[in-house]
């Protein structure tokens, strides 16, 4: 018991390392942030996830973390789909070990999911650093050293400055949207891109796609009042 115990603390010690090591000169995210998302990536594959995939009928999918914090219409398309939260439960894990080695899914080619991990995981990591500090004890803190292009200093309570760095590095300008509750575009987002492809490699939709959306939309909408209902044969 004591071997697996120090096993387990060395494990820790050495993870602690890897997360002081890849983000101590950072200015996007602080050593301690890095690793409560991580951790908070690592609980919904393990206990969530993982454990929804063994007892399925326990809950629907659309009540599990991190799906809960989505508008119902995204599981709407998934509903009880085991290998879509496989998937997602494999992009958990593939994203925690980067954001150990000290990327981000904005620093490199990927899918949609792994960008919206990271709009879930932001207010989840946010919780578990402010309710748990003594899980991070093995981090230094940082209290305003590293600096934004804007020159803000960035300290473990950041989370701002850390959403505001993420908005501007995304490569899908959607990135939060089926975080939103009622967002007026989400249907059409789902309409254009089922939740099947967003495990997808992708170039990302770039900056300006909402608002090339809402244009769209209106132009549709101004259409629609100008041709009026068809009449029937």
């Amino acid at each position: 018991m004591l071997d697996g115990q120090r096993a387990h603390r060395t494990a820790l010690a050495e993870r602690a390392a890897n997360f002081e090591k890849a983000w101590a000169e950072s200015p996007v995210l602080t050593p301690r942030q890095a690793s409560a998302i991580a951790v908070i990536l690592d609980v919904w594959a393990d206990l969530y996830i993982g454990e929804w995939l063994k007892h399925p009928s326990v809950e629907p999918l659309h009540e599990v973390e991190p799906f809960a914090s989505f508008d119902v219409r995204v599981m709407i398309y998934v509903n009880e789909n085991r290998a879509w939260a496989e998937k997602a439960r494999e992009r958990c894990r593939a994203v925690s070990d980067e954001i150990e080695s000290g990327t981000l899914p904005f620093d490199r080619p990927g899918c949609y999911f792994d960008e919206l991990l990271m709009a879930a995981a932001l207010p989840a990591a946010q919780a578990e650093l402010a309710d748990m500090p003594e899980m991070f004890d093995d981090i230094a803190p940082r209290v305003a050293i590293g600096r934004l292009d804007d020159g803000e200093g960035l300290s473990d309570d950041d989370w701002d400055l850390v959403a505001d760095s993420f908005d501007d590095q995304c490569r899908w300008d959607e990135w939060e949207v089926p975080l939103y509750n009622n967002y007026p575009l989400l249907g059409v987002i789902l309409a254009s891109r089922h939740p099947f492809t967003w495990f997808d490699p992708s170039e990302g939709t770039g900056p300006g796609y909402l608002r090339r959306l809402v244009g769209l939309e209106i132009e549709k909408d101004s259409w629609r009042a100008r041709s009026g209902p068809t009449a029937p044969g």
